[in-house]
C-alpha cells in the first residue's frame, strides 16, 4: 500500500490514479466531506452532543480508501479485459482464416487443369482465366502463381488480372522448400521477388506433381494480408477509441497496425504474453496486452501474437455508460447479490456504507433525543444547529457513497455486458467467415474438370467410381463437410463422398433446393438450403450449399453439387470458442451460447438444455439486435443472465451487396450472474440522517417526536419516553416467549426485553429481518427500560400539540398499542405518523411471567 493525496491505495493502481478522472472526482468530494466532518466532530465534542460520531468518522475514512481502491481496480480490470479480448480475437480470427488457406493450397495443387499446364506449358490465357475464377470466389487471395521447378513464372494472375508481370524467375527460399517439404504445405511470410516493392508478403505454396510422382512445378497462393488485417482491425475497433491493435511476429516486430502513426510497422516490442504491461514507446506511456493464439484444429499459425496498446493518458477517460438504463432494478440487484460478478469483497462495500449511514443516523438521532430531554439549556440552540449541519453533511455523504458505489456496480456489470456483446460478435463473425468458405467451396468444386467431364460425357460404368474418387479426396481435405453429393438434371444422385449414404445413389432427391440449384445462371452463383432436417445429414438439421455443374463448354447445366455442412460439431465448436473464460482458461460455469434464426428457432447451442429446433423466448432487442449488437440483463428460467447479441452481417462478398443470399442468424451469449429475486431492488445506502430545524412559530405549544419505520409504517414516540437507539446485534429470540416478546439482549449490564411490534400490529416479519435493524430503548412509567425492534430510524420532529389527536376518537377497536396520530406530517411522502402507547407495550411485556432468561 502507498499514499495518494492522503488516501491509502494499492501499489498496482497508484501510478494510474491521476489518469482516472472519475475516481479523482469522487476522491475530491469524499475528502471535502471528510474535512467538514472533522470540523463538525470537533465542535460536537466541545458541546458534548456528538460523542458517538468519532467511530463513525473513522469508518467513513476507512471505507473511503476501500471504495476508491476498488473503483480503481475495477476500472483497470475492465480495461484489461477489453484489451485481452481484442488482442486474443485479433490473432485467433486470423489463425482461423489462415487454417483455411493451408487446405486450399493442398487441394488446388492437385487441380487437373493446373497439373496439365505444368506438364506441358502453352498459352497461359486459359489458366489465367481459371485463376481469375478462383480469386473471384476466394477473394482473400490477390494473386495465384504457377512456377517451374527452377522458379520461372509460367502463369501468373497478377495484380492487374492479366499477363505475368515483374520478375520471371523467383529464387525465394519458399520455392525450394515447396519442392522438397514433407509437410502438406509451405507457409512463408518474407520478402518475395513476386512483390519486390513490399518488405514482406504472406504466401502459401506446394509442389505440383504428375500421377507418376514427378515434380512439375510449384503453385503459390498470395494472401491479402494487409487487407485482411484492416478488416479485422475495423471490426474490433470502436469510434474514437484511442487504442491501437497490432500484430507481432515471432521476434516481436510489428507486422500490422490499426494506427501506423502511433505504432508503425517494423517497430520492435519486447513483451511477455498474456499479462498487462505498462511501457513507454515513442515518448508516450502505454498499457499493453499481447496474446498468443489458442490455435485452431491443431494449427498454430506462423507464431504470431495479437497486441493491443492503449495510451495511459486516455485509457480511463470518463465514458457515458448507459448499458444499465432501462433495466429493472430487481435484475440489477439480483446480479449484484448473486456473487458471480460481485465477489464478497465487493458486496461488502454497500453493506459497510449502509452500516456507516445507520451509525451516523443513530448518533444524530440519539444526540437530538438527549439535547431535547436535557434540563440544561446552555448549548441547546447551538447543539440543534450543529446536529442539523451533521445531518446535512451525512445526506451529502450518502449521495456521494450512493453515486460512487453505483458507479462501481455499473462498472462491473457493464464490463460483463460488454464482454457478452463482444463474444456474441466474435461468434457470429466466426460463423460468417466459416460459411463464406462453404459458399466458395461449392462453386469452385463445381468447376472441377474431372467432375464436369464425368457428369457430361463419362461412361455410365465409370461415372460413379470416378466421381466418388474425386469427391472423397476433397472430403478428406475438407473435414467440415459430412458429405458431398452429386446429382444430375433429374435430381438423381450420381455419387456421394460418405459411404454411409451409399443408398442415396440412384435415388431422386425431392428437396426444394434441387430446382433452385439447376436454375443457377453462372459459375459465380450458388444457393443454400434453409436450416432444416435432411436425409443427406442423417435426418439432422444443417445447411446444404449448392452450385450448378456445367458442361465443358458452359453451354448447359449437367447437374449439381451439394456440400453438406457438418453443422452439429462445427457450430458447437464455434460457440464453445466464444464462451467467456475464467483466468485459468476454462469456460465460465453455466455460461452458454446459441445461434438463432429469424423465427427465434435455435440452430445451434452449447447447452443441451436448449435443444436445436426449439424456440427461444427472448426480448426482441436480443433476437433482432441493431447492427452493432446489444446486451441486456434478463431473467432466464430463474437466473439473471448478461445476454449479448449480434446479428450476421456477412464477410467480404458473402451476404454482401452483390450477393443475393440472405440468412438472418443471431448469436446470443449468456453469462450467469445469480438467482433472480423479484423482490430485490436497489435500496438506499442507509437510513435517513435524522435531524431537522424547527419550523414551529414561537409561542405555539409543541412536542418533539422521535420517529422510526417498521414494515412500511411510520411510527413515533414522545422524545421524553426515549432513552436512545442501539444496534440490534446480540438480540436473542426465544421460541416459547409470549408473542409480544421478541427476545432480549444485554443492555448496560442488564437484560433488556424487546417488544415484538410486528406481532402486536399483525405484520409479517421480512426475510433477513435482523440485517441492519435497530432497537429503540424506551423508558416506561416505572423507570424501567424495554426495547422496540425497528427497521430504520426516522426524523426527530417538532409538531404542534394541537395536531396530535387521540386515536380512539378516530378509529374504534384499533390495537391498544397505537395511542394517537399526528394529523399533519409534512416531508414524509404524506404518510401518517402514528404514535405508540408506552404504557400499553409495557403492560403487554409484564402481563405474563417472562421466561427465566428474561427475568434475570
Amino acid at each position: 500500500m502507498t499514499k495518494y493525496k492522503g488516501i491509502e491505495v494499492k501499489d498496482t493502481v497508484r501510478a494510474l490514479l491521476p489518469h482516472m478522472p472519475l475516481i479523482e472526482e469522487y476522491r475530491e468530494m469524499l475528502q471535502t466531506l471528510q474535512a467538514v466532518w472533522d470540523n463538525l466532530n470537533l465542535l460536537g465534542q466541545m458541546s458534548g452532543t456528538t460523542a458517538e460520531i468519532g467511530q463513525t468518522r473513522e469508518a467513513f475514512s476507512s471505507l473511503t480508501g476501500e471504495l476508491l481502491n476498488n473503483l480503481a481496480e475495477r476500472t483497470l480490470a475492465k480495461r484489461e479485459q477489453e484489451m485481452k479480448a481484442k488482442s486474443q480475437v485479433a490473432i485467433d480470427i486470423l489463425i482461423r482464416n489462415l487454417f483455411e488457406r493451408t487446405a486450399d493450397i493442398g487441394f488446388l495443387s492437385t487441380d487437373d487443369v493446373i497439373r496439365s499446364f505444368a506438364a506441358q506449358p502453352g498459352e497461359p490465357f486459359e489458366l489465367q482465366q481459371r485463376f481469375r475464377e478462383y480469386v473471384r470466389k476466394y477473394s482473400v487471395y490477390e494473386d495465384v502463381v504457377l512456377l517451374s521447378p527452377q522458379g520461372e513464372v509460367l502463369v501468373r494472375l497478377g495484380s492487374d488480372g492479366g499477363n505475368p508481370s515483374g520478375n520471371t524467375s523467383i529464387r525465394d527460399s519458399w520455392v525450394r522448400e515447396a519442392l522438397v517439404t514433407q509437410a502438406a504445405y509451405v507457409e512463408a511470410y518474407a520478402h518475395s521477388a513476386l512483390f519486390p516493392e513490399r518488405p514482406r508478403s504472406l504466401i502459401y505454396a506446394y509442389r505440383i506433381t504428375a500421377p507418376s510422382g514427378e515434380t512439375l512445378g510449384v503453385l503459390a497462393l498470395c494472401f491479402r494480408f494487409a487487407d485482411e488485417m484492416q478488416r479485422i482491425f475495423a471490426e474490433l475497433s470502436q469510434a474514437d477509441d484511442p487504442g491501437v491493435i497490432a500484430l507481432l511476429d515471432g521476434t516481436g516486430q510489428v507486422i500490422a497496425s490499426s494506427d501506423r502513426w502511433q505504432i508503425p510497422l517494423g517497430a520492435e516490442l519486447s513483451l511477455p504474453s498474456n499479462q498487462l504491461q505498462r511501457l513507454r514507446f515513442a515518448g508516450r506511456s502505454y498499457l499493453a496486452f499481447a496474446s498468443d493464439t489458442k490455435g485452431y484444429q491443431a494449427y498454430m499459425g506462423p507464431g504470431w501474437r495479437g497486441l493491443v496498446m492503449m495510451p495511459v493518458a486516455q485509457a480511463f477517460e470518463a465514458q457515458t455508460d448507459n448499458q444499465l438504463d432501462g433495466i429493472a432494478p430487481s435484475l440489477v440487484a439480483s446480479a449484484i447479490s448473486g456473487g458471480r460478478a460481485f465477489p464478497e469483497a465487493l458486496q461488502a462495500i454497500p453493506r459497510q456504507a449502509a452500516a456507516i449511514q445507520r451509525d451516523l443516523s443513530r448518533a444524530v438521532w440519539n444526540g437530538t433525543v438527549r439535547q431535547s430531554v436535557s434540563s440544561a439549556s446552555i448549548n441547546a440552540s447551538f447543539s440543534k444547529i450543529l446536529l442539523w449541519e451533521i445531518s446535512r453533511i451525512g445526506m451529502s455523504m450518502r449521495e456521494v457513497f450512493s453515486s460512487s458505489i453505483g458507479n462501481l456496480q455499473a462498472t462491473v456489470l457493464s464490463s460483463v455486458l460488454a464482454d457478452s456483446q463482444f463474444l456474441a460478435a466474435l461468434a457470429i463473425d466466426i460463423m460468417d467467415r466459416n460459411l463464406y468458405e462453404r459458399a466458395n467451396d461449392c462453386r469452385w468444386w463445381a468447376l472441377d474438370a474431372t467432375i464436369r467431364r464425368l457428369m457430361d460425357t463419362g461412361p455410365e460404368t465409370e461415372r460413379q467410381s470416378g466421381l466418388e474418387t474425386v469427391i472423397r479426396y476433397i472430403n478428406s481435405l475438407y473435414t467440415v463437410y459430412d458429405n458431398i453429393v452429386l446429382f444430375d438434371t433429374t435430381g438423381t444422385v450420381s455419387a456421394v463422398s460418405n459411404p454411409a449414404y451409399a443408398e442415396l445413389v440412384g435415388n431422386r432427391l425431392d428437396e426444394p433446393w434441387v430446382g433452385s440449384c439447376l436454375e443457377l445462371r453462372d459459375s459465380q452463383s450458388y444457393t443454400v438450403s434453409s436450416f432444416t432436417r435432411t436425409r443427406l445429414y442423417a435426418s439432422r438439421p444443417t445447411y446444404v450449399y449448392l452450385a450448378a455443374l456445367r458442361s465443358a463448354d458452359d453451354s448447359r447445366v449437367t447437374g449439381g453439387i451439394a456440400i453438406v455442412f457438418d453443422a452439429e460439431p462445427q457450430f458447437a465448436a464455434m460457440l464453445h470458442d466464444s464462451l467467456p473464460r475464467e483466468a485459468n482458461g476454462e469456460a465460465v460455469a453455466d455460461s452458454f451460447a446459441v445461434f438463432v434464426d429469424g423465427q427465434s428457432t435455435i440452430i445451434a447451442s452449447s447447452n443441451s438444455a436448449y435443444r436445436i429446433g426449439s424456440s427461444l423466448a427472448l426480448p426482441d432487442e436480443l433476437l433482432n439486435p441493431p447492427a452493432a449488437g446489444c446486451s441486456r440483463l434478463i431473467n432466464l428460467n430463474g437466473q439473471v443472465m448478461a445476454a449479448g447479441a449480434r446479428r450476421s452481417s456477412g464477410y467480404r462478398e458473402y451476404k454482401g451487396i452483390e450477393d443475393d443470399y440472405r440468412n438472418e442468424v443471431t448469436a446470443v451469449v449468456f453469462v450467469p450472474l445469480g438467482e433472480y429475486r423479484p423482490e430485490a431492488g436497489l435500496g438506499s445506502a442507509g437510513g435517513e440522517v435524522a435531524s431537522r430545524r424547527s419550523v414551529i412559530p414561537t409561542g405555539i405549544s409543541s412536542r418533539e417526536i422521535a420517529t422510526f419505520h417498521l414494515a412500511g409504517h411510520w411510527l413515533g414516540l414522545p422524545v421524553g419516553d426515549v432513552v436512545e437507539a442501539i444496534e440490534a446485534n446480540g438480540a436473542a429470540r426465544l421460541a416459547n416467549a409470549p408473542k409480544e416478546v421478541y427476545g432480549a439482549l444485554i443492555y448496560r449490564n442488564e437484560s433488556l426485553p424487546i417488544y415484538n411490534l410486528h406481532a402486536a400490529l399483525g405484520l409479517s416479519e421480512p426475510a433477513g429481518a435482523e440485517s441492519g435493524r435497530q432497537i429503540v430503548v424506551v423508558r416506561d412509567e416505572n423507570g424501567g427500560n424495554f426495547g422496540i425492534l425497528v427497521d430504520r430510524l426516522g426524523e426527530i420532529l417538532e409538531v404542534p400539540s394541537a395536531d396530535i389527536e387521540d386515536l380512539s376518537n378516530i378509529y374504534v377497536g384499533i390495537a391498544s398499542v397505537l395511542a394517537s396520530v399526528v394529523k399533519t406530517t409534512p416531508q414524509n411522502g404524506g404518510a401518517m405518523l402514528v404514535l405508540l402507547s408506552v404504557a400499553s407495550m409495557s403492560q403487554h411485556l409484564h402481563a405474563k411471567p417472562l421466561p427465566a432468561a428474561l427475568a434475570d
